[in-house]
């Protein structure tokens, strides 16, 4: 998978393409952020916050 495609279709940049699995029919992508590129996906600023990823369901790890 390419990270063009999370840009252009989601607007995400700033990550590298980790992994792909399904698993009990939910397709799980890993990303891994590159901190030197990462920006907001609405303003483009580098000025954000890092958190806690969360998964498909909105739990967090």
């Amino acid at each position: 998978m390419s990270t063009g495609l999370f840009y252009h279709a989601l607007g995400i940049a700033g990550y590298f393409y980790q992994s792909t699995c399904f698993i009990a029919g939910v397709i799980v992508v890993v990303i891994q952020a590159d901190h030197w590129r990462l920006r907001c996906p609405v303003c483009k600023s580098r000025e954000i916050l890092l958190g806690k990823a969360g998964d498909a369901s909105g739990q967090y790890r």
